[in-house]
């Protein structure tokens, strides 16, 4: 190898060995830690969607979070959530600085609450799936954990 090939293998490997991990979505087992997968965020705006059945009504539900970076690190915030029907779990007025609105023949809820940990239930019956931009939903059961933990890492925080 010539010596201006090897300073540009060289220089490559360096910058490669520095570069900084994507922003990624870390799923993992829960309580035990075991990781699941790992799969890309958005880095300007890390986030996904929670999409399952009501367990009474059979309705739709899908939950919307956002991470954000704060003193304590990133976190999950609830910051949508769109249902049909009245019924156990589900709201049926806002909260202080929530607002709730018709959706169509459903309901959205607009919110801003802080979910840590974020974990949920990997129920097959609820069809409980994970929803990403660009990927097709991700069966939440399909990962063989009863319960799954799910953060953000790696993630620009400007």
């Amino acid at each position: 190898m010539k010596p201006a090939q090897r300073a540009a293998a060289l220089a490559a490997a360096l910058l490669l060995g520095t570069a900084a991990p994507a922003c990624e979505l870390v799923l993992s087992a829960h309580p035990d830690g075991r990781e699941l997968a790992r799969l890309a965020l958005d880095p300007a705006e890390p986030g996904l969607r929670i999409a399952f059945d009501h367990s009474v009504l059979g309705t739709p539900v899908q939950d919307h979070y956002r991470f954000r970076i704060g003193a304590e690190g990133w976190r999950a915030h609830l910051v949508e959530e769109r249902f049909s029907g009245d019924g156990y779990g589900l709201p049926h007025a806002a909260g202080p600085g929530e607002r709730l609105q018709r959706d169509g023949d459903g309901w959205r809820l607009h919110t801003d609450r802080v979910v840590h940990p974020l974990v949920v239930r990997a129920l097959a019956a609820q069809r409980m799936r994970l929803l990403l931009p660009g990927r097709e939903p991700q069966p939440l059961a399909a990962l063989g954990a009863a319960a799954v933990a799910l953060r953000a890492e790696h993630c620009p925080t400007n």
